[in-house]
């Protein structure tokens, strides 16, 4: 399986222009004969801890802006992992949604949400594409290792980990390697790779991203890692 993981800048309150974006890189994907994309974590609208914030950004999957979005995708062919914040009823969910074709074909919810207002997860889908299974942990999942070991006990071999690290400036330096050093516990204690897409860059309020996009192999070596402080793409085959 040829898998891609996109270091992204951030966008903001524009799912429109996200999408856009996400056809441009999902082309070249299919261009590079990719099987799975992987963006980071809320990347359709945004990231945010702020309650209100979340609340408004967060779209319903049969809403009009979400299908919208999802309509941008048709003409592409790679299965994708996007992050974004969902709306079920009353209840407001950090999610990755899996998309392919631009059909909705699954959704996972963060089970450890840091975010205010965000409802954990319950649920631990995985999903086979061609000779791997694979599932999905977002971020601070991580904390939790029982998480992850979920995922391996339904056979997964490979768990996609959408990031965002953007964080107050006088944080992110003390975060760096514990970030990397998460990803390569997972992938040593489940026995499975472990593939991340992070943001990278400033918001313009103080907080900031080195970017965290990198693939491990399951006896923990970084085998791939995108350059830090710039937008980039890795790209490996599995199995």
């Amino acid at each position: 399986m040829r898998i891609a993981s996109f270091q992204r800048f951030p966008i903001f309150d524009d799912a429109e222009r996200a999408a856009q974006t996400l056809l441009c890189d999902l082309r070249w994907a299919d261009d590079n004969n990719v099987d799975l994309a992987l963006f980071p974590e809320c990347y359709l609208q945004g990231h945010s801890y702020d309650r209100s914030i979340i609340e408004r950004r967060a779209l319903a999957t049969d809403g009009g802006s979400f299908l919208k979005c999802l309509e941008h995708l048709r003409p592409t062919r790679a299965t994708a992992i996007v992050g974004f914040f969902e709306r079920r009823g009353d209840q407001v969910y950090n999610s990755a949604m899996l998309v392919e074709g631009g059909e909705l074909l699954g959704v996972y919810a963060k089970a450890n949400p840091l975010e205010d207002g965000c409802t954990a997860g319950d649920e631990f889908p995985v999903r086979h594409r061609r000779s791997q299974i694979f599932g999905i942990n977002i971020c601070s999942d991580f904390r939790k290792p029982a998480l992850a070991d979920g995922l391996v006990a339904k056979g997964a071999t490979l768990i996609c980990a959408p990031l965002n690290m953007m964080l107050e400036e006088h944080k992110v330096e003390r975060w760096r390697e514990p970030a990397i050093e998460s990803l390569r516990s997972c992938a040593i204690r489940t026995g499975c790779w472990v593939v991340s897409s992070d943001i990278v860059g400033k918001n313009g309020t103080g907080w900031m991203s080195y970017g965290c996009t990198l693939a491990v192999r399951p006896d923990g070596t970084v085998v791939k890692k995108a350059e830090e402080c710039a937008e980039g793409v890795i790209m490996l085959d599995i199995g």
